[in-house]
């Protein structure tokens, strides 16, 4: 279990800026939350640091969790996720949600003798073309949008199950 001394130490080493001035800790159920109070632009706002297992979340300015860091204790611990739709209670909801969280998907093409890969988010109609087959997974960086994901379980526009993202399996 990590006290908030060693939190602290964690975080600060997971903020890569020698100019690093992280504010008073807010405790939460499951981390430390330690905003970053250096002037200036920056990505970073501060840092979670998970009690038991003390493994640091850089936290975005102005992200969800930056506003709101108890989402943390709801389960939203990762900046990159697999989301499994396990239940959809309002279709049209449930697609506003999802379609904006941004899913990339990769187009291939074939021109001129090479293959092209081309990123480019998922359309409203692919995403309620794999609603209709549950469960599906949605795939990405929705660090930004967690707050969306938390409105739809508290209306219960569709439950879901989330996991960490750990790259190509």
């Amino acid at each position: 279990m990590f006290d908030e001394a060693q939190a602290r130490a964690v975080a600060e080493d997971a903020i890569d800026d020698g100019d690093v001035v992280l504010g008073e800790a807010r405790e939460l159920n499951d981390g430390w939350f330690f905003p970053r109070v250096t002037t200036g632009f920056q990505y970073c706002g501060g840092v979670i640091v998970n009690k038991k297992n003390g493994r640091p979340l850089r936290v975005i300015t102005h992200s969800s969790l930056y506003d709101d860091p108890s989402l943390y204790d709801r389960g939203y611990q990762f900046n990159d996720y697999d989301l499994v739709v396990l239940a959809v209670e309002n279709m049209d909801e449930s697609v506003r949600v999802l379609h904006a969280l941004g899913e990339v998907t990769t187009d291939k093409y074939y021109k001129n003798d090479r293959v092209y890969r081309v990123g480019r988010a998922l359309t409203e109609a692919e995403v309620r073309e794999r609603l209709s087959q549950l469960p599906c997974i949605f795939s990405g960086r929705f660090a930004l949008r967690v707050d969306l994901l938390e409105q739809a379980r508290q209306a219960g526009w569709f439950s879901f199950k989330a996991f960490e993202y750990r790259g190509k399996t």
